[in-house]
């Protein structure tokens, strides 16, 4: 049975229209995720005290530091990197690393998909090894929509259901 709470909903909110933005303008506002901060911010200080605000800041440098990496290679958008802390704020620093593990394997699956459909792409990775002979942002595959189908993941199975899935159980 999937949870729907106000979180998960809030979640929902937040990454749908992340993927969104990020489908059509290949950019995440930034008013979306600080603004989406600010609110879980609030609303955890205000519901569940100087707890609620630690996990909330756990989770959102946690979700950082997930794709600061990816970021720093140049292998992504501030934006994702940005949307995937405001997402760990929401689901706390414990949520977030199975939200991230969900997010990686939809991005691969994605990413596979987008090669396939792509024959220029495929070719050009199997003779140079590199994935993208140019940087525009429009050829890029856009992660705010892995960050959201890793999300609906997240919502479906949750936190204690993942060794399930990744042992086939």
């Amino acid at each position: 049975m999937i949870n729907i709470g106000v979180d998960n909903l809030f979640l929902l909110l937040i990454t749908l229209t992340g993927a969104t933005y990020d489908w059509k303008a290949r950019r995440i506002p930034n008013w979306l995720t600080f603004g989406g901060l600010a609110i879980i911010l609030s609303f955890n200080t205000f519901h569940f005290g100087t707890e609620g605000f630690i996990n909330s800041l756990l989770g959102f440098v946690s979700g950082i530091g997930l794709l600061l990496i990816p970021y720093l290679l140049g292998g992504m958008g501030a934006g994702d990197v940005k949307l995937l802390g405001t997402v760990g704020a929401i689901a706390g620093y414990k949520g977030i690393v199975v939200i991230f593990f969900y997010t990686a394997i939809s991005g691969l699956i994605i990413g596979i998909i987008w090669l396939i459909f792509t024959p220029d792409r495929l070719k050009f990775l199997i003779t140079t090894g590199q994935i993208l002979p140019t940087v525009d942002k429009k050829q890029k595959v856009p992660y705010g929509i892995a960050i959201l189908m890793g999300t609906i993941l997240y919502i479906m199975f949750g936190v204690n259901n993942i060794f399930n899935i990744i042992t086939w159980q």
